[in-house]
């Protein structure tokens, strides 16, 4: 069976990467290639809310799932041993469509040293084109202001300065200065010369 391929978009909560994505297979689309967007977020979704813990609710089986919190001021994500089973099925998720033949292109924060070794132990083998989601802070905040979901505050501040520690990438784009459209154009166009 012929595998696919993935692109992920790997950038900080509120920086434009599920509307990138979506461009981005619109794109695909347009060119007659058939591309699957898969976001992590689909999966922490379906964490029951007993095992979630977020501003006044506090499920009863929180620490096993997932926490969001503020701590000192700064926005914190815990996750107990569900919590990290949803990221080993979300990247799972990923590996299996592309062995699969699928395209992906997968919407990702990745957080630790661990997720990322994790994304290499999953990927490893496949046709995979890392792209750095960039944005300026004060458009970061911006946006997670005007989000409908309202984010936690901090929620993208907390994860600037971590996301892009462990990552190497093929490609980087700035969703801040570029509007979608654009910006799939410029993932596409590395993608298309990465062999080049």
């Amino acid at each position: 069976m012929t595998t696919g391929s993935v692109i992920v978009l790997n950038g900080p909560s509120s920086s434009g990467k599920s509307t990138l994505a979506v461009a981005l297979q619109r794109q695909f689309a347009t060119a007659g290639e058939c591309w699957f967007v898969y976001g992590m977020d689909d999966y922490f979704a379906k964490v029951p809310f007993d095992w979630v813990a977020a501003g006044k609710h506090q499920g009863p089986h929180a620490e096993e799932g997932v926490t969001l919190e503020v701590v000192e001021g700064e926005f914190a994500l815990r996750l107990g041993p569900i919590g990290r089973q949803v990221l080993y099925a979300w990247r799972g998720a990923v590996s299996a469509a592309v062995r699969a033949g699928l395209n992906v292109i997968a919407d990702e924060v990745v957080l630790t040293e661990e997720d990322w070794r994790g994304w290499q132990t999953e990927l490893d083998g496949l046709d995979t084109h890392w792209v750095r989601v960039d944005i300026a802070l004060d458009v970061l905040e911006e946006r997670e202001r005007a989000r409908p979901d309202a984010r936690h505050p901090g929620h993208g501040r907390s994860q600037l300065g971590v996301v892009h520690v462990h990552p190497t990438y093929d490609a980087a784009v700035d969703t801040g200065v570029l509007d979608p459209d654009a910006a799939a154009s410029a993932v596409m166009a590395g993608w298309r010369g990465r062999a080049q």
